[in-house]
């Protein structure tokens, strides 16, 4: 069996609202439809972002250079102060990487950042004109709960045995939801959909690999 991520057994997610509430520059002025602009990280968190462990992880280590999703946001800003954000994303499968997407008045960014170092990995900028960017929806993280209470609602529906190898939170038909890929590391997998803002789980699906 493989040895997967467990965001519930690994992480703590207690004090990510001091966290998330205090410290990112404010968005631009100019905003599409139903976008919300970040607001900040304090700056202990900009000089030491999300040093913990594993997918999504909260809350500071003592000399760690890893970065959790709220470090991730934290980097893009810091080469786009007004940036709005309209996805984030973990990937455990390979190398665990956070992938933050945003936008400003003329770009659309798409931030690759590695959860080990904090370094970034890949920068994709593309010009983008104001018809594009009315199309764009962002949305505040302040205003979600944390991957761990999205993982948490998931493993309630589908069992215990399952751990999460992806997630994704985006805005999606005027919702903002977390997407997670699970497995239980034999053969079955499941994709589950949580509501970002309430935590109810919206879908579940399980299936077999093996046939």
């Amino acid at each position: 069996m493989k040895t997967h991520y467990n965001l519930s057994k690994v992480l703590c997610a207690l004090g990510v609202s001091t966290i998330l509430l205090t410290g990112i520059a404010s968005a631009e002025n100019i905003q599409p439809v139903n976008a919300m602009p970040i607001n900040g990280i304090n700056k202990h968190s900009m000089m030491m972002p999300g040093m913990g462990t594993g997918v999504g992880s909260v809350m500071p280590g003592i000399q760690s250079s890893q970065v959790d999703y709220v470090g991730a946001v934290t980097t893009l800003q810091r080469y786009y102060p007004n940036a709005m954000v309209t996805s984030i994303s973990y990937d455990a499968k390979h190398h665990p990487t956070y992938e933050v997407e945003a936008f400003t008045k003329r770009q659309k960014i798409e931030m690759k950042i590695d959860e080990a170092t904090g370094q970034v990995v890949s920068n994709k900028v593309k010009m983008i004109d104001m018809k594009s960017i009315k199309k764009l929806r962002s949305f505040n993280p302040q205003n979600t709960i944390i991957p761990e209470s999205a993982e948490t609602k998931a493993i309630k529906r589908v069992g215990t045995e399952f751990q999460t190898m992806e997630w994704e939170l985006k805005t999606e038909s005027n919702k903002v939801v977390y997407e997670l890929e699970m497995t239980d590391g034999a053969d079955k997998e499941a994709d589950v959909k949580v509501d970002a803002m309430s935590g109810k789980v919206l879908s579940a699906k399980v299936k077999n690999t093996k046939r």
